[in-house]
């Protein structure tokens, strides 16, 4: 819906008006009941920063705009940038989380494309944004947005940007109330109880962040140590050891960045989920080797599910296991469907699957809805017949090379399997006889850099003659890249 941006502010009481905001969880007094048991590493330090959640969900509420009106925030991690989420949200609007290093022109496109009313931002330029009336409030600056449209979709709405898998201002319109579902299921399937202390030390404004750790930490009561980017494997041990740490959740990059570095994790460490990308099975084996009383889950999801879908208890299964994601959730069905390749693509049912995209047309079909609560991932895969989730790789993920059709999932999943590699990215690209290549480029760590040479003696090792890449190129990451 659109709305003329002389609206008047929303007067209701969202919880009393939309369903989505029914969840008890959701009363202000339990969010900063919440709130109040998270820590922060690095605390933000601004005198005008000590505004509290009424005050916040006051101050949006009061927007010149309808019910539902979007709000993009672009906060670094911290209680600042929960606090703000929560306030929108429970005063009636759509947040949208944003990186904090997002570029002012891709923030007013982002804007512009979701028909956004406001900007949240730790310092806002007024004439660089393309807003007016900017204030101070909690510690940071609000701005709206004025000349055009507000877009809105009532109370108890969350957006998710899908940059990922989609557009690069396109967004998924999701229920909070199906988050907070979906948040529940996975944190069941780990074990998740109170009195963990889970580090959030992935960026919010990842689905698997803000959803399986900050919504996991309010529905399960657990308490969350907020820290980085960027991530050094030296602090995330010592934040695990003095911070009391009991569930963490690390991407493949990180868990190689640890393994690369020894793979020993202190206590009270007793859960560590991998989501992303998928993880090679030998790093699953050489973790659980080196931490025997540690409980490992692999899981699986995509921003379009709400985000997560299934999660393998590794510790628990024989190493043929290793390569899976695991079992579906309670409420999700992963189904599967031919593709026009022979491969198999995976389907996901579920009460938690977005509602619509939202922002500028997705170039890909990955994550279209087939029909309501029915998701296309665009992931090649099969399910067998215990029901454990196999990943191969992306539909896009396989290409014709020199006649032969080669998985570039595979080559860079073999890249990564080499120590100090961070991760890798191929392209297809075309040579004078109008032939298909591949060309790989491989990103390392500073600390441990493989050379051209090795990295080709690795890749022969482990492709064949089609999958190798014609041309190789090594990478020296930045601080602070191992996120991407």
């Amino acid at each position: 819906m659109t709305s003329q941006n002389t609206t008047p502010r929303n007067t209701t009481t969202p919880s009393t008006t939309s369903p989505n905001l029914a969840d008890p969880l959701l009363d202000p007094a339990v969010v900063g009941d919440f709130l109040g048991r998270v820590e922060e590493l690095s605390p933000a330090e601004d005198p005008g920063g000590q505004a509290g959640l009424p005050a916040l969900i006051d101050r949006f509420a009061a927007l010149p705009a309808p019910p539902g009106a979007v709000v993009v925030i672009a906060l670094p991690n911290g209680i600042r940038a929960l606090r703000f989420f929560f306030a929108v949200a429970l005063a009636g609007h759509t947040p949208v989380l944003l990186s904090p290093s997002t570029p002012v022109s891709r923030v007013r496109e982002v804007a512009r494309e979701l028909g956004a009313c406001a900007l949240v931002r730790a310092a806002v330029r007024a004439d660089a944004y393309g807003v007016t009336d900017v204030t101070r409030t909690g510690g940071a600056d609000v701005g709206l947005f004025t000349g055009r449209p507000y877009l809105h979709h009532g109370p108890g709405h969350v957006i998710l940007m899908s940059s990922g898998t989609s557009g690069m201002a396109t967004g998924c319109l999701h229920g909070i109330d199906a988050l907070l579902r979906n948040a529940r299921r996975h944190g069941r399937s780990l074990g998740q109880r109170a009195a963990d202390t889970t580090l959030v030390s992935l960026p919010v404004y990842y689905s698997y962040a803000l959803v399986a750790q900050v919504l996991g930490g309010l529905v399960h009561g657990s308490r969350l140590v907020m820290a980085g980017p960027p991530f050094s494997v030296a602090d995330y041990l010592a934040t695990v050891a003095g911070r009391g740490v009991t569930l963490s959740s690390l991407t493949p990059s990180l868990i190689k960045s640890v393994v690369t570095a020894g793979g020993e994790l202190p206590a009270p460490l007793r859960t560590l989920t991998v989501g992303g990308q998928a993880l090679d099975p030998s790093y699953v084996s050489r973790l659980l080797k080196l931490n025997p009383e540690l409980g490992l889950y692999i899981t699986y999801g995509l921003t379009e599910a709400g985000p997560r879908v299934s999660t393998l208890a590794a510790h628990r299964e024989p190493p043929h296991r290793h390569g899976s994601v695991g079992l579906p959730l309670d409420g999700v069905e992963v189904l599967t469907r031919p593709t026009d390749t022979g491969e198999r693509e995976l389907l996901v049912r579920s009460d938690t699957v977005y509602r619509r995209r939202v922002g500028e047309p997705a170039p890909s079909k990955r994550g279209d809805l087939i029909e309501p609560g029915l998701l296309a991932t665009g992931d090649i895969g099969h399910v067998d017949d215990d029901g454990y989730v196999y990943v191969h790789g992306r539909s896009s993920d396989f290409a014709m090379v020199r006649g032969e059709k080669v998985s570039t999932a595979t080559v860079r999943r073999a890249a990564e399997s080499l120590p100090g590699v961070v991760r890798a990215a191929t392209r297809i690209a075309v040579v004078d006889d109008d032939s298909a290549v591949l060309e790989l480029d491989v990103f390392v760590d500073d600390a441990v850099p493989p050379t051209e040479a090795e990295m080709r003696r690795h890749l022969r090792s482990l492709l064949t003659r089609n999958e190798l890449p014609l041309t190789v190129r090594i990478r020296s990451l930045r601080a602070g890249e191992h996120h991407k």
